[in-house]
C-alpha cells in the first residue's frame, strides 16, 4: 500500500530584510519534514534580498524564486498562492524563522483533526524562548476561531498557520493588496468562514522576531500603521462574513484595541500636532467604547488597561510605551 506524502508549500514575500533572510531560509530548508516547495517572492526589494534568494535556489532544487515589482506583503503572498502546487501552504514572514519541526508539528495536528486550517496558538519571540510545558490539541468551530482571531488569542495574522490549498483555491481566498496593514487579520477572519474546523495546537514552533528595528512591530509609522490599521478594520467591518453576536463583540474589542494602538503610535512618533484630529478621535473612542469592551472575554490585565484608558488615555499610553521601549531595549542586546 502506497502512502502519499503531502507536499507543503512555504511562501515568503521578501522586502528589505537582507540582514535576516538567510536565517529564515536556513530554518526552512533544514525542516525535519523534507517534502517542501519553497517559494521566495522578491517583492521588488531594493537591497540584496533577490540575490540572496537566487543563491539559495541554486543550491536547493525545492526553492523557486519569483522576482516582481513591489506589490506589498499581501501582493507578494498572493503570488505565492498563485504559484503553489502543494497540498498545504504556509506563510512565513521573511524576518522570522522556524523551529526545525515546525512543518512536522503542524502536519501532526492535521493528522489528528483533518482541519482546513491548523495553527499553534503560541510562538517563541526573540525575548521569550521558553517552551510550553503541556501540549494540547483542540478543535475550534469557524465561529470560535473568528472570535479568537479578533481578540486576538490566536495571534500573528496569517503566520504560524497551515492552510489546505483546496480551501484557498475553492473559495478564491486571496490577500487584499490595497491594505497596507491588517491584511493578515482580514485574510484569516475571512478564511475562517469557509473552514470545516480549525485545529489548534499549543507548542511553540514559530519564532516571531521583535528585534527588527525596521519592522512594523517595532517602528512607529503613523501614516502606514495607524491610518492603515483603521482602514483595514473598516474593510473587515464591511465584509464581515460571520455575524454572530460573539464575533461582533470580539470585533468591537479589536477595533477598540486598534484605537489604543493608534494612540500609542501617535505618541511614540511625537505626532500629536500633525495628526491632531486623529489623536483626539482616539482619545474619544477609547473612552466612549468602555462599555463595549470592558465586559468582553478579556484577562484581568487587559481589563486594567481598559480602566486606565477610561481614566487617562494619554498617561496610560505613555506608561505602556515606556514599558514597550524597555522590553525592546533588552531584546536589542540579545543575538538571535
Amino acid at each position: 500500500m502506497n502512502i502519499k506524502i503531502p507536499l507543503v508549500t512555504i511562501a515568503l514575500s521578501i522586502y528589505k530584510v537582507e540582514k535576516f533572510l538567510p536565517k529564515c531560509i536556513d530554518s526552512i530548508i533544514s525542516q525535519t519534514f523534507k517534502n517542501l516547495e519553497i517559494i521566495l517572492v522578491d517583492d521588488g526589494s531594493p537591497d540584496n534580498c533577490g540575490l540572496i534568494a537566487d543563491e539559495y535556489a541554486a543550491k536547493d532544487k525545492r526553492i523557486k524564486v519569483i522576482h516582481q515589482i513591489n506589490m506589498g506583503l499581501g501582493g507578494g503572498r498572493n503570488t505565492g498562492i498563485e504559484n503553489a502546487t502543494g497540498d498545504f501552504i504556509i506563510f512565513v514572514d521573511s524576518d522570522d524563522y522556524l523551529a526545525p519541526d515546525f512543518v512536522e508539528y503542524l502536519l501532526g495536528i492535521y493528522d489528528i483533526t483533518h482541519a482546513d486550517i491548523v495553527i499553534s496558538k503560541n510562538c517563541f519571540t526573540t525575548i521569550n524562548m521558553s517552551q510550553i510545558k503541556t501540549e494540547t490539541v483542540e478543535i475550534y468551530s469557524a465561529e470560535k476561531a473568528s472570535k479568537e482571531f479578533f481578540y486576538p488569542r490566536l495571534k500573528l495574522g496569517a503566520r504560524n498557520k497551515m492552510y489546505k490549498m483546496s480551501l484557498l483555491t475553492n473559495n478564491n481566498l486571496r490577500f487584499i493588496p490595497e491594505l497596507k496593514t491588517g491584511e493578515g487579520l482580514q485574510f484569516i477572519t475571512h478564511a475562517a468562514y469557509y473552514t470545516n474546523i480549525v485545529g489548534v495546537g499549543n507548542r511553540k514552533v514559530y519564532i516571531y522576531r521583535l528585534n527588527n528595528s525596521g519592522s512594523a512591530t517595532t517602528k512607529a509609522n503613523v501614516q502606514r500603521q495607524v491610518i492603515g490599521s483603521l482602514e483595514a478594520m473598516e474593510y473587515i467591518r464591511e465584509h464581515l462574513t460571520i455575524e454572530s453576536e460573539g464575533v461582533k463583540k470580539a470585533f468591537r474589542w479589536h477595533l477598540w484595541n486598534c484605537y489604543h494602538y493608534c494612540l500609542r503610535q501617535i505618541i511614540d512618533y511625537g505626532s500629536q500636532v500633525e495628526y491632531n484630529e486623529l489623536y483626539k478621535e482616539c482619545i474619544y473612542k477609547l473612552r466612549s467604547g468602555f462599555k463595549d469592551v470592558f465586559f468582553a472575554e478579556l484577562p484581568t490585565k487587559h481589563r486594567l488597561i481598559v480602566i486606565g484608558m477610561l481614566v487617562s488615555p494619554v498617561f496610560t499610553t505613555k506608561f505602556l510605551n515606556i514599558k514597550k521601549w524597555y522590553r525592546l531595549r533588552i531584546d536589542k542586546s540579545k543575538k538571535c
